[in-house]
């Protein structure tokens, strides 16, 4: 008889035990439970916050193409800006000359005409003749002195040479038209005879 209480005894302690347990690991369980629910909130916060950063990535990249787009444009209108004032003044300056290279031929006109004039008409033909000089002048521009200097095919042309003797030789003897610069430029260039 001994024998079975000292084997009813270990029992009754093994069923004390296992209450304990099973309080321990549902408490555990639940625990677990707990941060397994937690994890898988964490889990879609993450995926969540995953989604919003490739949408804030996407929006920046956007906004950084926008960007360059922008600079890129503002470069060209600036570069289009510049083109168009030199255009503009280039097309200012072809009007003036092209206008000048008119008056200029007008003047010919004059210095024919002058030469077939004389007394009182001539007085009033070379009043007029001097005011379209005065606006030429106004212009910058100058008539080019020609005569007796060497030939520079830089300014003149020669429409013949004439023997002059050898000591005109290679120089302007005679001058067919004025030569014209506008700002040291040539605007019409003289039409001249040089000695041979």
């Amino acid at each position: 008889m001994k024998k079975e209480t000292k084997s009813k005894a270990p029992e009754t302690e093994v069923k004390e035990e296992q209450p304990a347990l099973t309080e321990m690991e549902q408490a555990l369980t639940e625990e677990n439970e707990k941060l397994i629910a937690e994890n898988e909130k964490l889990t879609e916060e993450n995926k969540s916050l995953k989604k919003t950063c490739n949408r804030l990535q996407s929006s920046a990249d956007k906004s950084d193409t926008y960007l360059n787009q922008l600079v890129a444009m503002k470069n060209d209108f600036e570069s289009y800006k510049r083109r168009m004032k030199f255009n503009g003044e280039q097309a200012k300056s072809e009007g003036i000359q092209a206008v000048l290279s008119k008056l200029i031929a007008v003047l010919d006109t004059f210095d024919i005409a002058a030469k077939h004039l004389d007394g009182d008409n001539l007085k009033a033909f070379t009043m007029v003749q001097s005011q379209f000089e005065q606006i030429l002048a106004d212009f910058n521009v100058v008539k080019m002195e020609v005569m007796g200097q060497p030939f520079d095919p830089l300014k003149m042309n020669a429409l013949s040479k004439m023997d002059y003797g050898e000591d005109k030789k290679d120089l302007v003897v005679e001058v067919y038209k004025n030569g014209y610069e506008l700002d040291g430029k040539v605007l019409r260039y003289a039409e001249v005879i040089v000695g041979c």
